[in-house]
């Protein structure tokens, strides 16, 4: 991918993109860019290990005077049919959430919003920042989205 494809609307797309020396797939969860370089964050799909420690992310970079960088490696791909991405707006701090709804982790059987998104089989919880997510899965999608416009505070949703 080049520097000037880079663009917000890449949030939530899954992609594939170069990890010590490897390519791996994941989802683009943040774009950033300042005078020099554009960068994505891509959440990967299974944690990495490289050395003793694992990696769940990474920025993919890019120089815009000459594109060096390990962007051009990164790639779009088609989304699986079954494989929808859901971009959340809560209508207050995700963290306000976890202390209101998740207040009694033995009643939901967890601890916070993403842990409970997480609990179901295919569906991650990725938070952006203070009030979005983006909530990616293949199957059991319609069910958490049914949820969360029922037991939490939703100020817009987008299903791609």
């Amino acid at each position: 991918m080049k520097t000037t494809e880079v663009s917000k609307d890449l949030i939530g797309r899954r992609c594939e993109c170069i990890f010590t020396g490897m390519m791996v797939t994941g989802v683009i969860e943040d774009t950033e860019e300042n005078e020099y370089s554009v960068n994505v964050k891509v959440r990967f799909d299974h944690p990495h290990q490289w050395g003793d420690d694992f990696y769940t992310e990474d920025w993919a970079w890019g120089r815009k005077s000459d594109e060096f960088g390990t962007l051009h490696h990164l790639r779009l791909l088609e989304d699986k049919p079954d494989f929808q991405t859901m971009v959340v707006v809560f209508g207050e701090p995700i963290s306000q959430i976890d202390r209101s709804v998740f207040e009694d982790a033995d009643t939901w059987g967890v601890s916070s919003l993403q842990g409970w998104v997480n609990s179901y089989e295919s569906v991650r919880f990725v938070a952006i920042n203070k009030h979005t997510a983006v909530i990616t899965g293949e199957y059991n999608f319609e069910q958490v989205k049914v949820w969360l416009e029922k037991y939490v505070p939703v100020k817009s949703l987008k299903i791609s």
